[in-house]
């Protein structure tokens, strides 16, 4: 059903979830007082991180495959030969 992740997949992966998982063990283990943080505030900023960073480069990518896939210039002749 899917394909195989290549190798650049993985590395953007690795980019994206080790800065991620660092910041949740900083939060986790490091709160000023000595004593772990709740665990469901761990859980729900690791999420909430992970979950921004995917969605930020998910669109990304999808502006870069619509310039380059020619979808910007089609709607942008259409507007053009609507206006005249």
């Amino acid at each position: 059903m899917f394909a195989k992740p290549s190798r650049k997949t993985w590395l953007i992966l690795a980019l994206v979830l080790v800065p991620v998982a660092i910041m949740i063990a900083m939060i986790a283990f490091e709160t000023g007082d000595g004593r772990a943080s709740n665990i469901h505030f761990v859980i729900a900023f690791g999420l909430g991180a992970t979950l921004t960073v995917l969605l930020a480069v998910g669109l990304m990518a999808l502006s870069f495959h619509s310039s380059r896939s020619g979808h910007d210039e089609q709607i942008g002749n259409e507007q053009d030969s609507d206006e005249s």
